[in-house]
């Protein structure tokens, strides 16, 4: 009996795990959830943003993005996002009142503007970093969010640091299922 309840809590707190890490990399901020991942040299970052609050309650459309504090690296491109932002223009500058117009943090800082996008929930963006000193654990992400003007700022540009998670490898699965499969073989000969 004491083996079941063992083979029970340790099962438990595998699962509570894999919930947990699972969970890491979203923050939420005025209605708007960020969910972020790194692997390879790839940050996904997700937005869901179909109904903002608090200072950003009017917002409808989402016209410029940044991330900073990654490291340092050599060269960055936007390889996936929604509609139009496909198209946004690149700077290494910080993201202030104006757009990308602030200090340059060159290496290390990306900045994306250019046409609106409309607030929906599911929107994607994948960026692909080259260089062998980036760290995207910590970001910190700004936004500009717009109106339903189309030109007037709507709330704050947030400054908040993403908790990035690392998407697993398939060898860190195939060694869990490996772990999971030795326990049930253990339970199964202690039994007997």
């Amino acid at each position: 009996m004491t083996s079941r309840i063992r083979t029970t809590l340790l099962a438990a707190l595998l699962g509570a795990g894999a919930l947990a890490s699972a969970q890491a990399g979203t923050i939420e901020f005025q209605g708007v959830d960020f969910t972020s991942s790194w692997s390879g040299n790839v940050l996904t970052l997700e937005v869901d943003a179909a109904a903002p609050t608090g200072s950003w309650a009017g917002a409808t459309s989402l016209g410029a993005l940044q991330l900073k504090d990654l490291g340092s690296f050599d060269s960055v491109s936007l390889t996936a996002a929604p509609g139009g932002a496909a198209n946004w223009t690149l700077s290494s500058k910080e993201l202030n009142a104006n757009g990308c117009t602030g200090g340059s943090h060159a290496g290390s800082s990306l900045c994306y503007s250019g046409a609106r996008l409309a607030l929906t929930d599911d929107m994607v963006f994948q960026f692909t970093f080259s260089g062998d000193n980036v760290d995207p654990t910590s970001p910190q992400l700004k936004l500009t969010m717009f109106g339903a003007d189309g030109n007037k700022k709507v709330g704050s540009l947030m400054g908040e640091h993403l908790v990035v998670s690392a998407v697993p490898e398939p060898q860190t699965y195939a060694l869990m299922l490996g772990g999971l499969g030795l326990l049930g073989v253990m339970a199964r000969r202690k039994r007997a």
